[in-house]
């Protein structure tokens, strides 16, 4: 990815500080619901949630079943911690 969108900087300081999303994955009415650990980040949005896993800055972690439904939960990846230490990094240093 060569450079993030602010609601994609956004999202990615949410699980950088320990924010995690659970999503359903089970088709059903439910698919793609979204719950949250904490607050819910500003702006969210399920398109900005995607680009992120697609660039590998975002992964499943563990699936778990509740009522029958499949909950998926996301959280950030090394390579998503690292970009976010360099981008508070570039930030602090202008």
């Amino acid at each position: 990815m060569k450079k993030l969108t602010l609601s994609q900087s956004a999202l990615l300081t949410y699980f950088a500080n320990g924010g995690v999303v659970e999503m359903c994955t089970t088709v059903c009415s439910q698919l793609g619901a979204t719950n949250f650990s904490a607050e819910r980040p500003e702006q969210f949005s399920k398109t900005v949630l995607y680009s992120l896993v697609k660039a590998g800055l975002l992964k499943t972690v563990d699936e778990k079943l509740v009522y029958g439904l499949r909950w998926s939960r996301l959280m950030i990846t090394e390579r998503g911690l690292k970009l976010h230490e360099a981008m508070e990094a570039q930030r602090a240093s202008v």
